[in-house]
C-alpha cells in the first residue's frame, strides 16, 4: 500500500533497504548526527538516494530508497563507518517509494533501553526471514515510536487506541502532554525531527502511555508546525482519534484546520475528530471549516483556554472512547 501523503500518482518501484546498528560514537550522539546533515545530504544528492535516519536507545536505524546502485553505495558506507557496530540489514525489498525528501532524521528521548530496541529489531529480522515482514513504512512507524508493553490478550490488543492531540500554538502541545502525564503519573517520551535543510527549524512531538482497563492508550501531542515534517505525517497514518485544541489566535487555528484537513483526506480510514475550543462559536466555526472533508466523524466541546479543563476533556475522551460518549456529537 502506498502511504505517501504527497501524491496519489503511481510511482516506479525502487530498491528499499533498512539497516540497524549499535552506536559507537562517544558524547552526544544526537548532536553529532545532526551535524552530519550537510555531508549526508551531499552524498545522497550525488548518488540519488533518499534517507530517513533514526536514533533511539543506543541504536541507529537507516532507511534508504533509490536505484540498486545508490542503495548499495549507502549500505557499503554504513558498513564501513567506524561509528557503527553490529551493522546488519533488517529489511530489503523492491516496491513503491515512500520517502519524499533527500534526508530526514528522527530521534527519541525517553525510557527505552538498548535491550528494548534490540528485541524489536530482532522481531523485524525474524519476520523478514519468515517471509511475513511488513512494508518499510510500517516498520519505521513501529521502530520510531517508543516501545510499548504488549497487550495482555487479543481483546486488549483490539481495545488499545492511539489518540493524537494537535494544538494551534507551538508550546501548547508540550504543556498538554506534560499535564496529562503528571495526572496519570506516567513518563513522557520526547521525539525530535529534523530534515536536511539546516535553515529549517526542528519539529518536536511527545508521547505518554496511559494505563486503562487491560490495555494502553497512547497519547501523542504535536503542534501545528510539526505537521510540516514528512516523517511526522508518516507516523500519523493509523491514528484512531484526533483532538484539536484551538487557541485564541484565529490565524493559527485556521492553519491547523487546513493542515488537519489534508492529513485526514490522505488517511486510509478517517479518524474521529474532537474539537476543543475556547467557546461554542469557535467550535462551530471549526466544524464548518472541516465539513468538506469526506467521511469525517466530528464531535465538539468548548473547554475555554484553561489547561486543566483541556486535560479533563482529553482524559474524558479516553475514558469514554468505547461508547463514543465523551463528547456530544456535532449536529451541524
Amino acid at each position: 500500500m502506498n502511504i505517501s501523503l504527497t501524491t496519489s500518482v503511481r510511482q516506479a518501484p525502487v530498491d528499499r533497504i533498512m539497516i540497524a546498528s549499535l552506536s559507537r560514537l562517544p558524547g552526544s550522539v544526537v548532536e553529532q548526527l545532526l551535524a552530519l546533515r550537510p555531508a549526508i545530504r551531499q552524498f545522497n544528492e550525488g548518488v540519488g538516494l533518499r534517507s530517513a535516519l533514526l536514533y533511539n536507545a543506543g541504536w541507529f536505524v537507516q532507511w534508504h530508497e533509490g536505484t540498486p546502485e545508490a542503495v548499495d553505495k549507502g549500505w557499503r558506507m554504513s558498513e564501513a563507518n567506524a561509528g557503527h557496530g553490529n551493522t546488519r540489514v533488517i529489511h530489503r525489498s523492491i516496491g513503491v517509494p515512500t520517502l519524499t525528501e533527500t534526508l530526514n532524521i528522527a530521534t527519541l528521548h525517553g525510557k527505552d533501553k538498548p535491550t528494548d530496541m534490540a528485541r524489536r529489531l530482532y522481531q523485524v529480522e525474524s519476520e523478514r526471514l519468515l517471509g511475513i515482514g511488513e512494508e518499510p513504512a510500517q516498520v519505521w512507524r513501529w521502530l520510531s515510536a517508543p516501545a510499548q508493553a504488549r497487550p495482555q490478550d487479543e481483546v486488549a490488543a483490539l481495545a488499545r487506541q492511539d489518540v493524537l492531540a494537535l494544538t494551534s500554538e507551538d508550546t501548547e502541545s508540550m504543556d498538554l502532554i506534560k499535564a496529562i502525564a503528571d495526572r496519570a503519573r506516567v513518563p513522557v517520551t520526547y521525539q525530535r525531527f529534523a530534515n536536511g535543510d539546516l535553515r529549517s527549524r526542528d519539529a518536536g512531538a511527545a508521547y505518554a502511555d496511559l494505563p486503562c482497563d487491560g490495555y494502553t492508550t497512547r497519547v501523542q501531542a504535536l503542534s501545528r508546525r510539526a505537521l510540516g515534517n514528512s516523517l511526522v505525517r508518516l507516523s500519523l497514518q493509523q491514528m484512531q482519534r484526533i483532538v484539536l485544541l484551538l487557541g485564541a489566535r484565529a490565524r493559527s487555528a485556521e492553519n491547523l484546520l487546513e493542515a488537519v484537513s489534508a492529513l485526514i483526506a490522505a488517511s486510509p480510514t478517517p479518524p474521529q475528530v474532537h474539537l476543543l475550543g475556547a467557546s461554542p462559536e469557535v467550535c462551530r466555526w471549526a466544524a464548518q471549516h472541516l465539513a468538506a472533508v469526506p467521511g469525517l466523524r466530528l464531535a465538539q466541546m468548548d473547554t475555554g483556554l484553561r489547561l486543566g479543563a483541556q486535560v479533563d476533556a482529553v482524559l474524558g475522551l479516553i475514558a469514554g472512547a468505547e461508547q463514543d460518549s465523551a463528547f456530544p456529537e456535532n449536529a451541524t
